[in-house]
């Protein structure tokens, strides 16, 4: 893989935001996959996608930015998003100054939470007029927070030993967060869905409603592939399915297991066989 081009960006509440970006070398598309990791908001880094992953994207001709975003719960919903279409808003604006691009033809890719916040950014871009996505990739994703599931407690996670407070206590930091490894961090997601209070590190006391979309907006959206498990612990399989039917011209693929970020291991042939489905999928529905 060719080593990435790293770019910085300031948010209007002074939050660092980094981007990593990588030039396909042969075969050319001029269309770049935005990248959204995930990490329920509250974990992950933007250059976690697996190597193998990022090559096929570069190697079937399309470029690769990764991007950051802030992490709850030391930045609410609110920032978070705003920060998302923010740096969005910067990538579409500097196309040729800093990104030395062609054309702004772009596709949103998300993995989990990364995909809730391009479900996010999609509504923001119809209601704003703003140049939309050619394509959206959600894999795992949700577009509502106020689903039962996100909002009690998690059976899956509570078979896990429980987190103490304190341990707690020493990963929240007292500044924005936007890179925050699953290993340093993935306890507060543990013991948020433990708790069923994930959603109230994001939220607040906000009624996460406002924070979801009703079925009308999905239908104004563009492709979409999606891809989940049957058996997601941390995202019902449901979730999936219905955006699937809500989305036009969206494309489904059914991976049969207990899985959540399935692809997260790179010797899972289900992992290779969706990442293949998703470059025939672009290549059939917007490569012209």
């Amino acid at each position: 893989m060719n080593k990435p081009e790293f770019i910085s960006f300031v948010t209007e509440d002074n939050i660092k935001l980094n981007l990593n970006l990588h030039r396909a070398k042969n075969n050319r598309k001029n269309i770049t996959i935005l990248y959204y990791h995930g990490g329920g908001l509250l974990y992950g880094v933007r250059d976690d996608l697996p190597e193998i992953y990022i090559n096929q994207f570069l190697n079937s001709g399309y470029d690769f930015l990764a991007l950051d975003y802030p992490l709850a719960p030391e930045s609410k919903l609110d920032i978070i998003l705003k920060s998302a279409c923010e740096i969005l808003f910067f990538y579409l604006e500097n196309l040729d100054k800093v990104f030395a691009l062609e054309n702004n033809r772009y596709v949103l890719f998300g993995r989990s939470a990364g995909a809730y916040l391009c479900f996010m950014l999609c509504d923001r871009l119809i209601k704003t007029e703003a140049l939309m996505p050619m394509a959206i990739i959600s894999l795992y994703g949700y577009a509502r927070l106020d689903e039962v599931q996100f909002n009690t407690p998690n059976n899956y996670y509570n078979k896990l030993a429980s987190v103490p407070d304190k341990s707690i206590e020493k990963i929240i930091s007292d500044s924005p967060v936007t890179y925050g490894p699953m290993n340093l961090r993935f306890a507060l997601y543990i013991k948020a869905r433990q708790e069923g209070t994930w959603i109230k590190h994001l939220c607040g006391k906000k009624d996460p409603t406002k924070y979801s979309l009703d079925d009308e907006k999905l239908k104004e959206f563009p492709p979409t592939i999606l891809a989940a498990a049957t058996l997601d612990p941390d995202v019902p399989y449901k979730v999936t399915k219905t955006l699937s039917k809500l989305i036009p011209n969206s494309y489904l693929i059914t991976i049969y297991k207990e899985a959540h970020d399935f692809d997260r291991d790179v010797n899972d042939e289900s992992g290779k066989a969706t990442y293949e489905e998703i470059m025939q999928w672009l290549e059939n529905t917007i490569v012209m």
